[in-house]
């Protein structure tokens, strides 16, 4: 038996980073838990990058719970990795891949989808001055969401690091597992279709 691991063959981090109720906790076990990789230590890579990856996995889940329980993996499965990463490594681009894999591993396996909660009302532009107009900007959004959410896994996962996470083709192609030309060629069949969907709307 491991250092650290029950009889039932279940590990104290493993435990729990599982019971975790938030992201924030779930970020303080595996800190406290995780040892120096060289130069740089697992609490500095997640302080840094936890943020935006969480931005990240919000958007692929469209919902905080399912955000939650994705973050929560991504972390875990970054710890239990992360002593064999190299002091040259792009941690950044590295959890952004750990990050699509699970959500595209997840999304073979489950293959559901939650409704659009509350968190998305922050990403409605600055109100316009009068209230129909606003109204008809929050349900172009919500219309625009579903659409992306109907892409296919990989077009949305490459749209999304593309468009709202800034990230060059050659990191997409990386963490999708694909040639830099089908990352892009990706990104672009998701735009036809929104342009084909929306036209001028957008």
């Amino acid at each position: 038996m491991n250092a650290g691991e029950r009889p039932d063959g279940t590990d104290k981090v493993t435990d729990l980073m599982t019971r975790a109720a938030t992201p924030e906790s779930a970020i303080g076990i595996a800190a406290a838990a995780c040892p120096d990789a060289g130069a740089v230590t697992f609490d500095e890579v997640v302080t840094q990058y936890e943020a935006e990856i969480y931005r990240f996995v919000l958007r692929l889940a469209r919902n905080r719970a399912d955000a939650d329980d994705l973050f929560q993996e991504t972390l875990l499965k970054a710890y239990r990795a992360f002593g064999r990463l190299d002091g040259t490594a792009n941690h950044r681009a590295w959890l952004y891949k750990i990050a699509t894999n699970t959500f595209l591993s997840g999304r073979r396996k489950l293959g559901r989808e939650g409704p659009l909660d509350d968190t998305q009302a922050e990403q409605v532009p600055a109100a316009p001055t009068d209230d129909a107009a606003r109204l008809d900007a929050r349900d172009l959004l919500r219309e625009v969401e579903t659409a992306v959410a109907a892409l296919p896994p990989k077009q949305r996962v490459a749209l999304i690091q593309r468009k709202h996470h800034g990230l060059e083709y050659a990191e997409i192609a990386a963490n999708l597992r694909c040639s830099e030309a089908a990352a892009r060629a990706s990104v672009h069949e998701a735009l036809r279709k929104l342009r084909e969907r929306f036209g001028d709307r957008l």
